[in-house]
């Protein structure tokens, strides 16, 4: 594989876990060192700086998914509204799914109470049924983006079949 164009989801606040904006600069350097993949890096925080207007912003970022090859998801216990979105806009453009949800994190292997009810290693259903992959460790993300052209997309249908789906 000669390389990828990546679009990376996640937290923007330099006030994040991550203490910058532009953590996804070391991300990408530690996914191309772990896959030997070389990766075209498509950072919505340097692409069309400046911009202000909320309808600027989504389409910038809309422009720079549908450009990308992989979409990731860095789901940190901290995300915001933003990356959940992003993610349907990579369904709805059938971009592959990649979700980085660290094991023990809120979303991926935590201990979580719903109703009363103590659930051992709980799996968002949200994020597990919206990434196409979801991974655990950042070399996970490194395995899955060998794999990449193995992958099986499914878009928004799969909402539809959600629907579908009688219980």
């Amino acid at each position: 594989m000669s390389g990828l164009k990546i679009y990376v989801a996640g937290k923007v606040s330099k006030d994040s876990q991550f203490g910058t904006h532009y953590w996804r600069d070391y991300f990408c350097t530690e996914l191309k060192r772990l896959s030997g993949i070389k990766l075209d890096n498509l950072d919505p925080m340097r692409a069309e700086s400046g911009l202000t207007e909320p309808d600027e912003i989504f389409a910038k970022d809309c422009r720079l998914i549908n450009q990308a090859d992989v979409f990731v998801v860095y789901l940190s216990d901290d995300i915001s509204v933003g990356g959940s979105q992003e993610i349907l806009i990579a369904r709805y453009l059938r971009k592959p799914v990649i979700g980085l949800a660290p094991l023990g994190g809120k979303f991926n292997g935590a201990r979580r109470e719903i109703f009363g009810k103590m659930i051992e290693d709980y799996k968002d259903p949200f994020v597990f049924a919206t990434c196409d992959i979801v991974c655990a460790t950042v070399g996970e993300v490194a395995e899955a983006l060998k794999r990449i052209n193995e992958i099986k997309l499914t878009g928004l249908d799969k909402i539809d079949s959600a629907i579908d789906c009688e219980s």
